[in-house]
């Protein structure tokens, strides 16, 4: 369930801007924005319900306070999540080194002036 929401939102946040390679080599600084974007967007209770069957040995080798404990293990999933959930995608993406976009309207389509030797009536053009 939490998982699920975890990689809806990866994403929705990996769909909101078009990525270059050199960004996608820096998977951690992604990782970590993502992380801290998704754990903000968290209520308290579901933030408990992401680590409450969680062994909390290995997050105990330093004291800590509990609040602290508690970023740090929910923040940990998180980004585990969306680290495998990028990976998975990343193996499955196309690369285009061509920089074509088929989705592309071509700028010289767009906005220019008509043509003097058609009018935008065609109808009356062909009754002459």
């Amino acid at each position: 369930m939490m998982r699920d929401k975890i990689e809806d939102k990866t994403k929705e946040l990996l769909s909101k801007r078009n990525w270059t390679f050199g960004q996608l080599q820096s998977m951690k600084s992604i990782v970590e924005e993502f992380t801290e974007d998704i754990y903000n967007g968290f209520s308290a209770k579901e933030k408990v319900d992401l680590i409450w069957n969680v062994d909390t040995e290995p997050y105990l080798s330093a004291q800590r306070p509990f609040g602290e404990l508690m970023q740090m293990m929910v923040k940990y999933h998180i980004s585990e999540t969306i680290a495998v959930y990028l990976k998975n995608e990343l193996m499955n993406a196309n690369v285009n080194f061509n920089g074509e976009d088929n989705n592309e309207v071509p700028k010289r389509s767009v906005g220019r002036k008509p043509s003097k030797k058609r009018t935008t009536n065609e109808k009356k053009d062909s009754e002459e």
